[in-house]
């Protein structure tokens, strides 16, 4: 339990508000972090309507949700919470009680997806929607377990089972920059002789990417403009580091 409570507070910490809230080039996640402001900024609402951050964390989005009435929902462990899921996923919250449940970065780590998504059905009024991200390829980040990943034809079908019309489906951070994503997280494990060919490049690559990692994402955004947020039919996306969806409860 102690483990979960270190992890959860981290989730709780201003610079990690932060950097999901107004990213910044030269963060450590920027290239995909900022990628997922920008679709979620595209969700922004000034109404009045009740939302469930549903498996809430630090709440890094509730600015985007000014005039909602916005209640929290996690684990044991995150403060000020107005409700908690249990090692289930199941949730202490009143039925059809949410016009919008807002998942962020959450699903993959739920040991039973379909008991969550069941949940914020549950949660939800008729009309109701949900608001989803979560990862295609990405690095395990446990919290403290970390169980999936999706494909878009995969969550369209999670939501789908669990009785949601799904709306609308983007793929996030794609192609060359999903590319760019995880040879800066990743590249550095390669190996060869500094006097190869591939040896120089992979120096190179290490000088930029350790010493100008502020240039290096400003010339991502750049040349990898048109793969940030995609639709999921467009077609040349087939690598991509994660998913936003939106499924509507219709009765």
């Amino acid at each position: 339990m102690a483990k979960i409570s270190v992890e959860l507070l981290e989730l709780e910490d201003a610079g990690y508000v932060r950097e999901r809230t107004n990213p910044s080039t030269g963060d450590e996640f920027y290239l995909h972090l900022s990628d997922l402001a920008l679709a979620l900024r595209a969700r922004a609402t000034m109404e009045a309507i009740r939302i469930l951050d549903f498996g809430c964390g630090g709440s890094p989005y509730r600015s985007l949700f000014p005039n909602a009435q916005y209640q929290r929902a996690d684990l044991d462990g995150v403060s000020g919470v107005d409700f908690h899921i249990d090692e289930g996923g199941r949730i202490d919250a009143p039925s059809g009680g949410f016009d919008l449940v807002l998942s962020t970065q959450v699903l993959e780590h739920c040991p039973d997806p379909s008991v969550y998504l069941s949940e914020a059905r549950r949660v939800l009024r008729p009309g109701g929607r949900l608001l989803l991200t979560t990862h295609g390829i990405f690095e395990d980040h446990g919290c403290p377990y970390d169980f999936l990943r999706w494909t878009a034809d995969g969550l369209d079908r999670s939501l789908r089972n669990a009785g949601f019309e799904v709306r609308e489906c983007q793929k996030l951070t794609t192609a060359g920059r999903a590319i760019a994503f995880l040879l800066e997280r990743h590249g550095f494990g390669f190996r060869g002789s500094r006097w190869t060919p591939f040896g120089l490049l992979n120096r190179i690559t290490r000088r930029i990417l350790f010493l100008r990692p502020r240039w290096f994402h400003s010339w991502c955004d750049v040349s990898f403009a048109r793969n940030r947020v995609v639709d999921r039919h467009e077609s040349g996306h087939v690598i991509y580091i994660a998913l936003l969806i939106v499924g509507v409860k219709n009765d």
